[in-house]
């Protein structure tokens, strides 16, 4: 899955000790909780109301300065009481908090598998969530342009200056699948085909999204993305 990261990407020492080395080691503590979700800039996320961000996805991320260390070899684990999570970690460096709102509150401990004094660079992704299936509404469809667009105004404070406008989405899908996208709406259908690497853009355009215009997949994407100006 593509995914395009978003914010100035915060570098930090995964603390402390001994011997470093490119090999995982055993768990140990790192940072709170709350640090995570600063550095990842998720706090900002999850401060705005839900109903503000029900429909686009934000993924921490973190990629290694050592490259002898693989993103997926990467495990951080919050502690909380008698409650033990994993989250695991992606290729391409994405993981998911898994938030609970009290870990928030409690602002757990949190263990990684990285060794002592390695960096790691700290950032987010951005993906929309889609309805399900091959046929929609199109405003339904640019749902999550729209409400990334709006977190980044309210949410992003200064660093919005640093982000950029979403301006519609690239659905994903295997090089030369032949997919498609029909577009139905009262100026009549419009056809617009995958690139030669799966990439299907899909602009959004607000007369459209106000006039209940038909979205019409050929195929169930594998992924999809938000397109940046």
């Amino acid at each position: 899955m593509k995914n395009i990261l978003y914010a100035v990407t915060v570098t930090v020492t995964l603390a402390c000790a001994s011997l470093c080395g490119p090999a995982a080691a055993a768990d140990r503590e790192w940072i709170d909780y709350k640090r995570l979700l600063e550095i990842t800039r998720l706090d900002k996320f999850y401060a705005a109301p839900p109903a503000a961000r029900d429909k686009v996805r934000l993924l921490g991320t973190v990629q290694p300065n050592n490259a002898a260390i693989a993103p997926q070899d990467i495990v951080f684990t919050v502690v909380r009481g008698a409650q033990v999570k994993r989250i695991t970690v992606d290729r391409e460096g994405r993981f998911d908090p898994a938030i609970d709102p009290a870990w928030a509150r409690d602002n757990p401990k949190v263990l990684t598998n990285m060794p002592p004094g390695e960096k790691a660079r700290f950032s987010f992704a951005a993906e929309p969530i889609v309805p399900p299936g091959t046929r929609f509404g199109y405003a339904a469809l640019m749902a999550g342009v729209r409400q990334s667009n709006a977190l980044v105004k309210e949410q992003g404070g200064m660093m919005r200056f640093l982000m950029p406008t979403f301006s519609g989405i690239e659905l994903r899908y295997a090089p030369g699948q032949g997919a498609s996208a029909r577009i139905v709406s009262a100026r009549g259908e419009a056809i617009v085909s995958a690139d030669a690497q799966g990439a299907l853009r899909l602009k959004l355009d607000e007369r459209l999204a106000s006039t209940n215009a038909e979205v019409i997949l050929s195929h169930v994407p594998q992924s999809v993305d938000l397109l940046a100006e």
